[in-house]
């Protein structure tokens, strides 16, 4: 199929999925891009979709507006909630669909991705993962955690992801893990070899490279006999869950770490001996609640360990405001915007008295981190993830 072939048929599925928008904008609240650009509505949920639509629909060529709507589609966080607020108020509309599909469209036409995010492209293709670290480094960063192997007679694979095995802030969440496992005396292990799960370049609209990630990840799997895989990220999660070819992932259970902590709980192989007396705010990652619907387990976990007192956010489960690092966001700043929305969910924590806020997926830890500093609210405000809070009660 030629670029052109792909770029009409990326264009007649745009217009089709969003020829069910009546624009009503009952999308537009709920956008957390909408509420750090000033209110422009170019910005928000129906703002993005209709720039799209009609530079679809009248075959847009200046350069220069490619340039304003390739600013528009890729500022999405593809935090997923104008489609749930679509689907309760309105047509059902897949606006992320749509947006997933003009990013595709855009680097197509040569126009997208950001700028920053060309050299993510280059680094998962040359070295498998988006931090611009060779695949020897991270080998050996990871050889370097001491965590057990994969062998043919483990039970779980330890998914680590891209963030975990390179960033030392982040490694706390995968030893405090360990310690939780080991401790509950649940056999798993790591794979060394193991590639990004592909989302960073599907986000971004590089679906042949998603593809070709996909398929080395899907063959390790496979060598290795694997049928049970744990994720340290929500968005490993969802794309082995939901993005991987069915048939390659059929026999083969996928959980959030989430998921697995609750079951242990329930099943009474993981209590804990120790109280923490903090008072706990949990933040619900976007692509474990509003993608995965899993917002009881963490908070059952949180529940479990005596002396927390768990604190809500005004949004939380699937209201809950995004981070602002997915759909590639980790890796480019917009002008447009005036806040960020990790420092907005930082001062509310602070705000509530909260000494401790708690999250399940290593973006929006990295990016609450950040708010911690930059809101000068270090001595206020501590940022855990759920497996460190749990390790620091055994």
């Amino acid at each position: 199929m030629t670029s052109t072939d792909v770029q009409t048929e990326l264009k007649d599925g745009i217009l089709g999925i969003l020829s069910y928008c009546i624009n009503c904008r009952f999308c537009l609240p709920s956008c957390p891009r909408f509420e750090i650009t000033s209110g422009e509505v170019s910005q928000g949920a129906s703002g993005v979709t209709r720039s799209l639509y009609y530079a679809v629909k009248w075959g847009e060529e200046d350069k220069q507006a490619l340039q304003e709507l390739r600013d528009i589609v890729f500022g999405c966080t593809t935090c997923k909630s104008c489609e749930l607020a679509c689907k309760s108020l309105s047509t059902g509309t897949k606006l992320l669909d749509a947006i997933e599909m003009g990013r595709e469209l855009l680097i197509e036409m040569q126009v997208g991705p950001m700028p920053e995010q060309k050299k993510v492209l280059d680094s998962l293709l040359k070295n498998g993962n988006p931090y611009m670290v060779t695949a020897r480094k991270r080998k050996e960063a990871v050889k370097a955690l001491g965590l057990k192997e994969y062998t043919d007679q483990t039970e779980i694979l330890l998914y680590l992801g891209c963030s975990t095995a390179v960033d030392e802030d982040v490694q706390n969440t995968v030893k405090a893990l360990a310690k939780i496992l080991d401790h509950a005396g649940v056999s798993y292990g790591i794979l060394l070899d193991e590639a990004c799960c592909g989302e960073p370049s599907l986000k971004m609209g590089e679906v042949g490279l998603f593809e070709m990630l996909s398929e080395k990840n899907i063959d390790l799997f496979k060598d290795n006999g694997v049928q049970s895989i744990v994720t340290l990220s929500p968005h490993c999660f969802e794309t082995f869950s939901s993005k991987y070819p069915e048939a390659d992932m059929q026999g083969i259970k996928v959980r959030h770490y989430t998921q697995l902590l609750y079951d242990l709980v329930q099943e009474k192989k993981l209590t804990f001996p120790n109280t923490v007396d903090k008072k706990v705010v949990y933040h619900d990652p976007c692509y474990l609640s509003k993608y995965q619907n899993v917002c009881e387990e963490p908070r059952e976990v949180i529940k479990s360990i005596g002396g927390v007192e768990l604190m809500e956010f005004k949004d939380n489960r699937a209201d809950s405001l995004c981070c602002g690092g997915g759909g590639g966001r980790m890796w480019a700043d917009f002008e447009a915007e005036t806040n960020r929305l990790a420092n907005i969910r930082v001062t509310e924590a602070v705000e509530k008295g909260a000494e401790v806020l708690v999250t399940a997926c290593p973006w929006c830890f990295i990016n609450m981190n950040d708010g911690v500093k930059v809101t000068n609210a270090a001595d206020k405000l501590e940022v855990l993830s759920l497996a460190e809070l749990c390790a620091m009660a055994l």
